[in-house]
């Protein structure tokens, strides 16, 4: 984790949220932004995050980076967000709960950079086989990075059902279709 992407010359890196306390509330506004919930709730599930699973990751622009209009070091700034989360069903994967980009930062390839961090956390630390997904309207960003249609699982349960009341559009990745990417 913590590798530097930069896209304008900014310095940005992803980390987890349970190492950076002080940007939770950031955190929250920028979820919040999206798919609007109580803070309270949002906050305990940040709170939740982990080494293991749930996690949860932040693309960030760190502290004193320098604003180049005025020449003045920055606070952080939380610029994406994305959360994974266990699989009770199947303990070698893991379901992709969220990704959000500040809508201001969209376009700059950030989500992408998160996604290959996340997908390297999950592949190379947890040892994991498979990444699943849920989508309403980004399947093509999702391809370009790999993922296939699959069907729907059941993310809550313990066991192995198919959810097919789902109007959304599930996809997933297998450690073998990553390392045939590297």
């Amino acid at each position: 984790m913590g590798r530097t992407a930069s896209t304008d010359g900014r310095t940005r890196i992803v980390v987890p949220i349970h190492q950076h306390h002080d940007l939770l509330d950031q955190c929250v506004q920028l979820i919040n932004s999206e798919w609007p919930r109580s803070y309270t709730a949002r906050l305990w599930s940040l709170k939740a995050s982990k080494d293991t699973l749930p996690t949860n990751f932040i693309l960030i622009e760190p502290e004193n980076t320098k604003d180049q209009s005025t020449n003045s070091s920055v606070p952080s700034k939380v610029l994406a967000h994305a959360k994974l989360s266990p699989i009770p069903a199947d303990k070698n994967a893991t379901f992709v709960e969220s990704v959000v980009v500040d809508r201001q930062f969209r376009g700059q390839g950030l989500g992408r950079v998160l996604m290959r961090e996340v997908e390297t956390h999950c592949f190379q630390t947890l040892k994991l086989e498979t990444i699943y997904l849920s989508t309403i309207d980004q399947e093509g960003f999702y391809t370009k990075l790999g993922y296939k249609l699959c069907k729907a699982i059941n993310i809550f349960g313990t066991k192995l059902a198919i959810n097919d009341s789902t109007k959304k559009i599930w996809m997933k990745k297998t450690f073998l279709d990553w390392k045939q990417e590297k």
